[in-house]
């Protein structure tokens, strides 16, 4: 009998046939070619000003927001640079040059008002939710919010980048709330955004001009995947994994296995009844008045009774007797075997493949699989890595490689405090390192 899966629209998923197993693909990257190449006639205006639709339906963000929760290791590997970027906070310190050895001198700078600052509320909500937008999206979009003079910036806020859009020209900011159900209405807020390669020069020359006064709130250039050549909306760089085909691996194998295990049921045992059983039961002299084909049909019917008694889900784990006694060459007379039949379809090949979807998903993100101790489950692919040292050392290079990003989250905030008056001021990561245990104790704290 062929099955059909379907999602919560109907729309066909999988098939299960007696010789095949049929499952569909998510093709529509293949149609987001218009947003890729960010064409004049995709734009859409709204109150004068066109601005760049982020997608083939102007709704990337929320499609992907729900591609990576539906993916395990994507949204955890996510989590995790997001959490080793951020580090165990940060610390203001004056950069005073540099040693003999060529490492850079710093001192710390003791202002009481900075250091709350970066220890505030505000601070660690920009920081968190730049981070997530900028690994999960590829963007995100910091805005520095003014007191009412326009002379000094109060915080920067990350707008959650879903809700962004920018413009052609890339001097403002579309915020709405609802882009998933349509354009925006009279419910969006354009933001003015600076210069994408002189923020703090052009945050000067609108203080001198007095054009900061009563406008609330600036955007800050937005934050993007460098190594994404668009020219609007940078891709994250788990995009290749999805083109490559390697999402798809990872989802498609949990479900082939329920179907299996669903359907298979007929394929896992063999019940060999010996004759001598059923001529006792089914015996002439008992079914004397029926016709031949009237007891074929009680025989079948005692075995799809056999049968659903056997293998039902309510019946897992029950137990089954039968009586028998040896023949006059010490065999058994009507003994029943039950035997497990060999499994093509394997779970262990099955779950190789998805622990290389795993890794696949994970080396997109730069993450070592040896951090989340990836060995046991994938054998030889995955190395068989995971002990103390290969975590460890996982651990320090996520941080190195997360320089690029770390700084992108702290430049509005750097930007905010040298328009504030503080010239010489730095910000650096305060990060817990594992060490070994020849050095005397199990963690180090670095400043980087």
């Amino acid at each position: 009998m062929t099955k059909i899966l379907t999602n919560k629209k109907f729309v066909p998923l999988a098939m299960v046939g007696k010789t095949a197993v049929v499952t569909a693909y998510d093709d529509r990257s293949s149609r987001e070619k218009k947003a890729t190449t960010e064409k004049a006639e995709d734009w859409f205006n709204f109150k004068g000003t066109d601005y760049v639709p982020w997608g083939y339906d102007n709704n990337w963000p929320g499609r992907s927001a729900e591609l990576v929760g539906s993916i395990g290791v994507l949204n955890t590997g996510i989590d995790y640079r997001c959490r080793t970027c951020a580090g165990s906070g940060v610390v203001p310190v004056t950069l005073k040059g540099i040693d003999e050895k060529f490492k850079e001198i710093y001192e710390p700078y003791n202002d009481l008002d900075v250091i709350q600052m970066l220890n505030s509320h505000w601070f660690r909500n920009h920081q968190f939710e730049a981070l997530r937008d900028l690994f999960k999206f590829g963007n995100a979009f910091p805005v520095l919010v003014f007191n009412n003079g326009g002379n000094k910036i109060v915080r920067v806020d990350t707008v959650n980048a879903r809700h962004c859009r920018i413009s052609v020209k890339k001097d403002k900011l579309l915020v709405y709330n609802d882009f998933e159900h349509g354009d925006p209405d009279d419910t969006a807020w354009v933001i003015p955004m600076l210069d994408e390669k002189m923020p703090l020069e052009d945050l000067m020359w609108r203080k001198d001009t007095g054009k900061l006064k009563g406008k609330g709130a600036v955007a800050f250039p937005r934050l993007k995947n460098y190594f994404s050549n668009n020219d609007y909306y940078a891709l994250p760089a788990w995009d290749a994994v999805k083109k490559s085909g390697w999402i798809d691996v990872y989802k498609e194998v949990p479900k082939f296995l329920k179907t299996i295990y669903k359907n298979a049921m007929s394929l896992m045992w063999h019940v060999n009844v010996p004759y001598s059983y059923i001529d006792n039961k089914f015996s002439e002299e008992k079914y004397a008045s029926m016709t031949p084909e009237e007891r074929q049909r009680e025989y079948e019917t005692w075995l799809n009774d056999l049968e659903k008694n056997l293998c039902s889900v309510e019946n897992a784990n029950k137990g089954f007797f039968t009586p028998y006694m040896d023949d006059a060459q010490g065999r058994g007379d009507g003994k029943w075997e039950v035997n497990k039949l060999d499994n093509k379809s394997s779970a262990d090949e099955k779950l190789t493949t998805s622990v290389a979807a795993n890794s696949e998903i994970l080396f997109s993100l730069m993450i070592n699989p040896a951090v989340f101790g990836a060995g046991m489950p994938g054998g030889a692919y995955a190395g068989n890595s995971g002990s103390g040292s290969d975590i460890r050392e996982a651990f320090i290079v996520s941080i190195i490689l997360n320089h690029c990003e770390r700084q992108l989250v702290l430049d509005p905030v750097e930007t905010m405090l040298r328009f504030n008056g503080h010239k010489y001021i730095d910000i650096k990561y305060r990060n817990l390192l594992l060490t070994t245990l020849d050095t005397g104790h199990s963690t180090e704290e670095k400043i980087q």
